[in-house]
């Protein structure tokens, strides 16, 4: 990681961007790039992944027979909303990975994404922010120290 590289890890929650920039002079002078310290330059939080279903399904269930054959309020269809609330996510974390590689311009970035949704976010990602890819890591690491996350991409980071 150099000076100038983007760090990005997201989850269905959130999204946390690091910029590396120069810890000393010497970095600073391009004398030692990875001499690098990041600093967090955005954040998104993903208000949608965090709703409950009873926040926006205001009605009860109907009421007739469930499985056991007693009188109870059966909801059958409530996993295809929860399915769509997740892919509405997945559809911005790609649009905003699209964007940020975009505007911030880097040399290169690194990626971490949970494995459950990496595939899906990484299919949605433009071109041109696919191009720029140097690691990624199908992990959680929102919570990690930012500190970190250097040395980690270096020990776990694949390329594609």
């Amino acid at each position: 990681m150099k000076v100038g590289d983007i760090v990005i890890v997201a989850n269905l929650g959130e999204m946390k961007v690091y910029q590396a920039n120069p810890r000393d002079l010497e970095a600073e002078a391009g004398l030692k790039p990875q001499n690098i310290k990041l600093d967090q330059v955005n954040a998104i939080d993903y208000v949608e992944a965090h709703w409950k279903l009873k926040d926006i399904v205001t009605d009860e269930a109907g009421r007739f027979k469930a499985d056991a054959g007693k009188m109870g309020g059966n909801a059958g269809e409530r996993h295809e909303l929860e399915k769509k609330m997740e892919e509405d996510v997945i559809k911005a974390l790609a649009d905003d990975i699209t964007k940020i590689v975009a505007e911030y311009n880097p040399p290169k970035y690194f990626l971490a994404l949970p494995q459950t949704i990496f595939n899906r976010v990484w299919e949605r990602v433009g071109s041109d922010a696919k191009a720029k890819l140097f690691r990624y890591i199908e992990e959680d690491l929102t919570k990690t120290d930012r500190n970190k996350l250097p040395e980690i991409f270096k020990e776990k980071g694949k390329h594609f």
